[in-house]
């Protein structure tokens, strides 16, 4: 039954991947939605690497935007393909601050509990206690972090981050 689950995990992200990172303007030109944010890793999605034939996979991860003080979680989905693989074990460390170039795609906006917990159900549809598939880095504030915070979602292409410094996080 996990494995039912997490197919119709996959779908729905391959739904919200699947659509465009560029809108048209006014005049029929495609429009980059790209912004440099910057900030820290909070939190690793526990799960496997979504994607299916020749597209890219996707991890997701949970990013702490840090701006004039302030620190907003954000959900990015990371895009992969199997030559580039996924983000290297050594990025999930709150102590590092990054800059990414990610692309905003609201479409695939969550809340953190529905990102957090893979639904089961055993063979009859009963349901059973949830799978928590979220993990905080050490050292990260866990109060940033409330179940039912809609978490904007960016999409970033493999090697679009840049490691600014590696020090303690300002709290």
């Amino acid at each position: 039954m996990l494995l039912q689950h997490v197919g119709f995990l996959v779908i729905g992200v391959l739904i919200c991947m699947n659509s465009s990172a560029q809108k048209t303007s006014e005049r029929g030109e495609r429009v980059d939605k790209s912004a440099p944010i910057v900030g820290r890793v909070l939190a690793e999605i526990g799960s496997l690497a979504f994607g299916a034939g020749l597209g890219p996979k996707y991890t997701t991860f949970i990013f702490g935007v840090e701006k004039d003080g302030v620190i907003a979680p954000v959900k990015v989905s990371y895009a992969f393909f199997k030559s580039q693989g996924p983000p290297p074990d050594s990025f999930f460390d709150h102590s590092k601050l990054y800059k990414l170039e990610a692309l905003r795609e609201p479409k695939c906006d969550e809340t953190l509990s529905s990102l957090a917990q893979i639904k089961n159900v055993d063979e009859s549809g009963k349901p059973l206690p949830p799978t928590n598939v979220l993990r905080l880095l050490d050292g990260a504030p866990k109060e940033l972090l409330k179940p039912d915070l809609v978490l904007p979602c960016y999409v970033l292409r493999a090697g679009k981050y840049k490691l600014i410094s590696q020090e303690k996080p300002n709290r």
